[in-house]
């Protein structure tokens, strides 16, 4: 360990134990990417430490905006994918983990023991070199029989290696699963294993027509039964704890151009996915901002059984935009708390409107406030008060 890096955290030390027999425990890796800790306290450049009792997991895929400075680091808990220093120093002064992104696509390479030793060494380079929390894994591919179970051992070899550093012992790994667990995609995985190795489980809980095997109709994007049918699934069909899964919930939806369109009936262009004869893929994903400019002054209807908000926007009437909003996601995160999960996430936490800055505007404060609201009274209660700097 660099003797800056050591001298700066003599008060750390302090409680932890000596500076000798702590300097120890670092590897030559470890101890390179901390003597280049970015951030003005070098002891920001540690993991964190914090296992916050109602998981709040956010997807950032806008690494060179500035949208971080406004988000609620009082109730977030887990930032993926976004690497920017700044955001690491202030996200773990406020406590909240910061996560890289690290996934194994080539399928037919995951049965290779030696193709997942690199990815498993690559992963924790990576983490080091990013001073992060831990790793979550995105892989959507369609897989089933040997290459699932491969993907399993996978999971559980980085586990294993990913305990035996210093700085990685108690890293989280995450892996994002479809909202049901029977094909959803051509996805026949391991469910239980991932499980079993992961820290959680993220379910996505959208897109969820990616696969349209009835009428070729606009729909909504996370109908609040189907939400609820897919973790019981999980929770009932292969035992996994609620205390692995996080609901991810979107933050954007979809514009769907109708090739006719009756009262509010919306028929789309049949575009095959994965052996389905329709799919999502007829619109095109618009984050929740942009939804908001389209609505204008637009009262939205409401599916009252899907309990989703939609509309054809004034500019585009022949066209439907099915989205989720403060109401429908309400319901959502109520379902998270009731179903006793480990906590809530979204896709994705850039999609709102953080123009007015330190002022946020009406629709993203109450998108903000709805998700503050989904945290259990007796948890916020013991959250870090810190506001954001």
């Amino acid at each position: 360990m660099g003797r800056s890096f050591v001298m700066q955290l003599l008060p750390l030390l302090a409680v932890c134990g000596s500076a000798a027999s702590l300097a120890t425990d670092w590897s030559p890796r470890e101890q390179a990417a901390l003597d280049a800790c970015p951030c003005a306290d070098v002891s920001l450049c540690l993991p964190v430490e914090r296992s916050p009792a109602f998981e709040v997991f956010a997807f950032s895929p806008s690494a060179n905006s500035s949208n971080w400075h406004y988000y609620d680091f009082s109730t977030v808990t887990t930032i993926a994918w976004n690497l920017d220093k700044d955001l690491l120093c202030h996200a773990h002064a406020h406590h909240v983990k910061i996560v890289i992104s690290h996934n194994f696509d080539a399928v037919d390479k995951l049965c290779d023991a030696e193709a997942r030793r690199a990815w498993v060494e690559a992963t924790y380079d990576s983490i080091v070199a990013h001073y992060a929390d831990g790793v979550n894994i995105d892989t959507e591919a369609g897989m089933s029989g040997a290459a699932a179970k491969c993907q399993t051992q996978l999971v559980r070899e980085l586990r294993a290696r990913l305990s035996l550093s210093k700085f990685t012992q108690h890293a989280q790994i995450s892996f994002d699963v479809p909202w049901s667990p029977h094909g959803i995609d051509q996805r026949y995985y391991d469910w239980v294993g991932l499980a079993t190795y992961a820290d959680l489980l993220f379910v996505m809980s959208y897109d969820m027509r990616s696969q349209i095997y009835y009428q070729c109709l606009a729909g909504a994007n996370s109908p609040l039964a189907l939400v609820q049918k897919g973790l019981e699934e999980y929770m009932t069909g292969y035992g996994i704890p609620p205390s692995k899964l996080v609901l991810g919930l979107p933050w954007y939806g979809y514009d769907y151009p109708c090739t006719a369109l009756a009262s509010t009936i919306c028929h789309i262009q049949p575009v095959p996915f994965r052996g389905a004869p329709c799919s999502d893929a007829a619109g095109r994903q618009l984050d929740y901002a942009a939804i908001v400019a389209r609505l204008g002054n637009v009262v939205p209807s409401w599916d009252e059984i899907a309990a989703s908000p939609y509309f054809t926007p004034p500019d585009a009437t022949t066209s439907q935009i099915w989205f989720d909003n403060d109401r429908s996601l309400a319901a959502k995160y109520d379902l998270a708390r009731e179903m006793h999960l480990l906590g809530v996430g979204m896709w994705h936490i850039d999609a709102l409107d953080y123009s007015g800055k330190e002022t946020p505007v009406a629709s993203t404060a109450k998108m903000w406030q709805t998700l503050r609201n989904a945290v259990p009274t007796q948890v916020r209660a013991i959250a870090n008060p810190m506001a954001n700097e």
